[in-house]
């Protein structure tokens, strides 16, 4: 009877010695739930990249022109809105491809847009400090670091008004300038003026313009 009562037990011991894979089964969830959110990450971060590599691929192409505003003194915020957006219909909707520089007391910036150009020219324009020849020739020396520092075709916008000198005085402070401008233009790329200056018969305004006309520098009125 004993051998039969052991024998009876022995499947009921056997199996209670048989391991549970609780902890196992948690790992592998685990590590699938892991694997998951790993893979959703990297999906994320990789759906970025094409948009910044084109960022920088912008940034790669190569200018095939520049376009300056010269800010030298204030003008009223009519027509400094009518002149900006002038010079934005000119500068057109491939403004990638253009260097764009606005130069004034109150603004000097490199510019990434034709929105941004026309918007810093209206500041500038409206914040300028007034006319004085010693201000106007730091901000001709800045222009003409930049424009010298490209063979670029280039437009600079002339806006604003000459201070009141006589021409003489006139001509030997801008002397330097139009000497360097005169070398860019025959030398190095093509330059053009566009008067922006305010009032057209303004003498000082006139004989500031006759400057750039003497040595060759076209002049559009």
């Amino acid at each position: 009877m004993q051998d039969q009562s052991s024998q009876q037990m022995e499947p009921q011991d056997h199996g209670q010695h048989i391991p549970k894979p609780t902890w196992g089964w948690k790992a592998i969830y685990m590590f699938l739930i892991i694997l998951g959110i790993s893979s959703g990450i990297i999906g994320l971060v990789y759906r970025q990249l094409p948009k910044k590599s084109e960022v920088l691929a912008k940034r790669k192409i190569p200018k095939i022109r520049s376009v300056y505003a010269l800010i030298l003194s204030p003008i009223p915020v009519t027509m400094a809105d009518s002149i900006s957006k002038a010079i934005k219909q000119e500068i057109g909707k491939d403004s990638i491809r253009v260097k764009m520089v606005v130069g004034g007391t109150a603004v000097y910036k490199h510019c990434t847009s034709a929105d941004e150009f026309r918007r810093l020219i209206d500041t500038a324009a409206i914040r300028a400090r007034p006319a004085d020849i010693e201000i106007q020739n730091l901000l001709h020396s800045k222009i003409v670091d930049i424009i010298t520092s490209d063979t670029l075709p280039a437009r600079l916008y002339v806006i604003g008004s000459a201070p009141e000198m006589s021409a003489e005085a006139l001509r030997m402070r801008m002397k330097s300038t139009i000497e360097y401008l005169d070398i860019r233009n025959r030398e190095m790329g093509r330059l053009t003026i566009i008067n922006g200056l305010e009032p057209k018969n303004s003498i000082q305004n006139k004989v500031y313009l006759e400057f750039y006309k003497r040595v060759g520098i076209e002049v559009e009125e």
